[in-house]
């Protein structure tokens, strides 16, 4: 059995420091709850995400994912706003997983005349059995107030392979 050096010792721990630290810097900063204050369920099947027990300026407000939420494809997404919250100016889709890290993604809306919102939204594979999203709107008023609530829906991973 081979004795390690002093110098040898002294670069392992060092290595082993490096490698924890920065693991624990990274939980840190992915470490945040990213449930908004008002959420509410998505059905897989009808694709309509509706909102809960939600403050009253949000009642009403829905995603319809066109044909139900599927994995790996470009999905035509409208957005309803609820007539408290019509004078947005700028609103964005956010997709990020709730207890993994797969990348944040972004869609920008498109107003339409008729005050809905629309984009392709594309929600991404994972190699596990099950993954849980949590979809974000983020909105800017005619003021520029913020204002952002959510939607959670689990998927399981159709491809038994991986």
């Amino acid at each position: 059995m081979k004795a390690f050096s002093k110098f040898e010792l002294l670069f392992y721990a060092g290595a082993f420091v490096s490698v924890f630290g920065v693991a624990a810097i990274v939980k840190m900063i992915h470490s945040e709850d990213p449930l908004p204050e008002a959420l509410g369920p998505c059905s897989l099947d009808t694709g309509l995400c509706t909102l809960q027990e939600t403050p009253e300026r949000f009642n009403g407000a829905t995603v319809q994912f066109e044909d139900g939420i599927r994995l790996n494809r470009r999905i035509s997404t409208t957005l309803e706003l609820p007539k408290a919250v019509q004078n947005a100016q700028e609103v964005t889709l956010v997709l990020e997983g709730r207890d993994m890290y797969l990348g944040v993604y972004e869609y920008p809306l498109s107003k339409r005349p008729d005050n809905t919102w629309h984009s392709q939204v594309v929600v991404p594979l994972c190699t596990d059995d099950r993954m849980q999203w949590v979809l974000k709107v983020k909105m800017k008023d005619a003021m520029g107030r913020a204002k952002e609530w959510g939607y959670l829906f689990d998927i399981d991973n159709p491809n038994e392979a991986l």
